[in-house]
């Protein structure tokens, strides 16, 4: 047993408050806004936006305090990352995607895989590509050689590790599903993400390749992440219900939070727009005098605060869910989990409803306009909607086929 199994680390501030976290993410705003083309150009944040997100605490929000974390809750994580993406949504969602799993190494590993992960410091960001795109093959040592490429691994460029989704391979046959977590010097980063993509562009989904690492056995966690039965040593070890949950539920809410915070960018620029431009005709009044941009914006703004409560409200609500289960001890129910899927897809299309809206009612020279900030955010709303995990009919379906005790049709 490794000495790190003993480790404790302490947090940078022991005294921060969930509302503190917050505001200093809100308090980033304009820093992010006048950083968002140099961001697309990139593909993520700047080194110095990484250095100020890490002083901040965002990276530790979900993380043990055992090991450095805040242990804040799920709502205060989305609050968070709402703030982040109102700045710039592709920050937002390369920040989302690499802070947004300590939820799961503080859950789904156990002791040993926590403290080696986390030491010396607690710093520990990672993207989470669930979908099995390699292999992870049983070695003589016990340990698991990864091989693979994943791409899509959105938060990459600044992660410590990474957690894949793997097929396992035993004595040469297959041996089911399971999440390696690999340490970031055993995986090569892409650079494929930010030419080709139509928005997102700096959401660091650059693919992860991986050639023959080998991990120990505490790297692996058996299963898929779509089960809702799945192994959460990592409660047990904390005593927190929130890191008994599984990440079907969980994974919807970190979209959810970008996007809800990208509709809230739009609706800002539609305010500097119509109270900076101005009406056809004598007198010069700005647009914002007029009833029918009164309107676009009045809409748009119930719409998004509409989604805002949806997104809290389930963030909430999967908390519940973990404290009852423990509680209980009868675990999840798959409908119940689904069901957050259910209401944040919806919460997300009222959030794409007033982003249209806005980008459509704002003018041709702006968000007809190569580089307005009003086109940024209808090109990142829309291609984070071709997402599989946002196709809402498809999860419908499927909410419906598990209600009546159906054969759930596989993803398509």
């Amino acid at each position: 047993m490794s000495l790190l199994a003993d480790l404790t680390i302490a947090q940078p501030e022991p005294n921060l408050r969930p509302e503190e976290l917050v505001a200093r993410a809100a308090a980033m705003r304009e820093h992010l806004r006048e950083e968002q083309a140099v961001t697309e150009g990139r593909g993520t944040f700047s080194p110095e936006t990484h250095e100020m997100f890490r002083s901040a605490g965002f990276y530790r929000t979900l993380l043990p305090r055992r090991f450095g974390g805040y242990e804040f809750d799920v709502a205060t994580f989305v609050r968070m990352v709402v703030e982040v993406a109102r700045g710039c949504p592709g920050s937002g969602w390369c920040l989302c995607l690499a802070a947004g799993h300590g939820l799961q190494i503080s859950g789904l590993f156990n002791e040993k895989a926590q403290a080696n992960a986390l030491a010396p410091d607690g710093e520990f960001c990672a993207p989470m590509r669930g979908v099995p795109m390699g292999t992870a093959t049983r070695v003589a040592d016990g340990g698991w050689e990864i091989t693979g490429v994943w791409d899509y691994c959105s938060g990459s460029p600044y992660a410590t590790h990474a957690l894949l989704g793997v097929h396992l391979v035993e004595d040469g046959a297959p041996a089911g599903e399971g999440l390696a977590l690999v340490p970031r010097n055993r995986w090569i980063l892409k650079d494929d993400w930010r030419q080709r993509a139509f928005g997102m562009r700096g959401s660091g989904s650059n693919s992860i390749e991986i050639e023959g690492a080998v991990v120990p056995e505490e790297n692996i966690a058996r299963g898929s992440l779509l089960q809702d039965d799945l192994e959460t040593p990592g409660y047990e070890l904390h005593g927190n219900p929130m890191y008994a949950g599984p990440p079907m539920g969980y994974l919807q809410l970190e979209v959810t939070a970008v996007l809800v915070g990208c509709a809230y960018a739009a609706l800002d620029e539609y305010e500097r727009i119509i109270s900076t431009k101005t009406l056809p005709g004598p007198g010069a009044l700005p647009r914002s005098t007029h009833p029918a941009f009164q309107r676009h914006w009045g809409v748009a703004a119930g719409k998004i605060r509409a989604a805002e409560e949806v997104l809290l409200g389930m963030s909430r609500h999967y908390q519940e869910l973990c404290a009852e289960a423990v509680e209980d001890g009868v675990g999840f129910e798959t409908e119940q989990l689904m069901s957050i899927n259910a209401s944040t897809h919806h919460a997300v299309n009222l959030a794409w409803e007033a982003v249209e809206l806005l980008f459509r009612t704002s003018g041709t020279s702006e968000g007809g306009t190569n580089g307005s900030r009003m086109q940024r955010y209808y090109r990142d709303i829309s291609t984070a909607r071709t997402n599989a995990g946002l196709q809402y009919e498809n999860f419908a379906e499927r909410s419906a086929q598990v209600h009546f005790g159906l054969d759930v049709s596989p993803l398509g």
